[in-house]
């Protein structure tokens, strides 16, 4: 469940009393940078009540926020002012004069932000101010600053981290990891699962992968409606978010390095399923990859680079509808994906990731260090080379080089999944059963 804990500057204090108006006045105008959580809590300084936005749009008040974490709300700033977004969609706003919500954020869905020692106030653009009542509406306008109108925010903390902080980071860098999202139980569950569906067997490949499986286990729609992934993934694409597969991978290094000869490079659907010039949208996605096994610099042959925008900043470029010497440029500054077991890495938009980097690497090594062995005398030839390969290519797979991810990818409403399956809803809480429906999974 949620824990609550005080936006900075915002911490847990008494009201100013006496003559607070004028303190008010005096010190409003006092102008300095805005350190405002981008997930927060929206609570009465006086009265023992949070600002809620029902799913409806409703605005009403309680005295405490659901532990799903859906009460609280996304903030955005834009200059001294800001907004308050749903999880749902709906912006707070001060339209006509009283407080309602809107699908959409203009003048009226911005506050201009004053603050008071550890307090904040929020004017409209009518020079009105948010303020919490104790009876209906509960939630209006008052003409001038005063102990209703001051706020303390609290930002959303789930699994041990603060989801604002990883919702900015998302936003500003376009992609972030969170570490020990999934425990060891949990982790032997969802191996078992992948196995169950045959996508363990890498025998004489490279990889093997299953898509569609949230209809395959209990464990694979829980992993897809993961709370906090869901926090993040709606409010940061889209409150209508849809579930377009959960698609597992077991990618064998030793093959990739053994057998393969060229690295490939691919994007999630439907980034991967368009003609040139691709799709006009950066953001049209969500992915979460969970690593099911750690991976290192021994066993990982994984690899991504953010996708190139081009045409106004608008386009993204992608690695099949670009030349063979446009890939080579965008993939070097690709990184080694690396990330330990039960952590999970989300990105937004179109990323470039490989599995098979470093194709061919065992024999340009064997060959450099056995030319190097002969020709010093250090060891006697035996054998044809044509023997050798067979028996590596013959050679079980070693379990330690073939480790398995599961991918979790969304995408905005306007977009076709890219598998359409039933959901295995028995043993899923009406929580996780409705996130899906929500998702579109039936």
């Amino acid at each position: 469940p949620p824990r609550l804990t005080a936006c900075p500057p915002c911490v847990r204090s008494s009201p100013c009393a006496g003559a607070f108006a004028g303190a008010w006045v005096a010190k409003m105008s006092r102008r300095g940078p805005i350190s405002i959580d981008r997930i927060v809590a929206l609570r009465s300084s006086v009265l023992p009540l949070y600002v809620l936005i029902r799913p409806d749009g409703a605005v009403n008040t309680a005295d405490e926020v659901s532990e799903d974490g859906n009460d609280f709300l996304t903030t955005r700033l834009h200059g001294d002012q800001i907004s308050f977004q749903s999880i749902r969609g709906h912006y707070l706003s001060s339209e006509g004069g009283q407080i309602s919500t809107r699908r959409y954020c203009s003048s009226d869905e911005r506050f201009t932000v004053e603050r008071l020692e550890t307090q904040y106030a929020f004017r409209s653009r009518s020079g009105q101010y948010l303020s919490v009542l104790d009876r209906a509406p509960f939630v209006g306008l008052a003409p001038a600053p005063g102990e209703t109108e001051m706020f303390q925010l609290f930002s959303l903390m789930m699994y041990g981290c603060n989801v604002g902080k990883q919702l900015d980071m998302l936003e500003r860098n376009g992609h972030v990891q969170i570490d020990s999202l999934i425990d060891e139980s949990e982790l032997a569950v969802l191996q078992n699962s992948v196995a169950e569906c045959g996508g363990k067997d890498t025998a004489g490949l490279h990889d093997v992968r299953c898509s569609g499986l949230v209809g395959r286990s209990a464990a694979f729609g829980r992993l897809a409606a993961h709370p906090l992934v869901m926090q993040l993934a709606l409010r940061s694409i889209s409150p209508s978010l849809r579930l377009s597969d959960l698609e597992s991978c077991c990618t064998n290094a030793d093959h990739v390095r053994k057998e393969l000869e060229v690295t490939t490079w691919h994007v999630v659907h439907p980034y991967s399923s368009v003609e040139f010039p691709g799709i006009v949208d950066s953001r049209a996605t969500f992915t979460a990859t969970w690593f099911l096994d750690t991976l290192d610099e021994v066993n990982s042959t994984w690899a991504w680079v953010k996708a190139p925008l081009s045409d106004a900043a608008h386009l993204p470029k992608l690695p099949q509808l670009s030349s063979p010497e446009e890939v080579q440029a965008v993939v070097r500054g690709a990184a080694p994906l690396v990330a330990p077991a039960g952590s999970v890495w989300l990105y937004s938009g179109p990323v470039w990731t490989s599995n098979n980097v470093g194709a061919a690497s065992f024999w340009k090594d064997y060959d450099a260090q056995t030319r190097y062995k002969h020709l010093s005398g250090q060891k006697e030839q035996s054998g044809t080379f044509r023997a050798l390969t067979d028996t590596q290519r013959t050679a079980p797979a070693n379990d330690q080089l073939c480790p398995t991810v599961l991918q979790a990818t969304y995408c905005r409403e306007y977009v076709a999944p890219r598998s359409a399956v039933l959901a295995h809803t028995a043993g899923l809480s009406e929580a996780e059963q409705g996130d899906l429906q929500r998702m579109g999974v039936a």
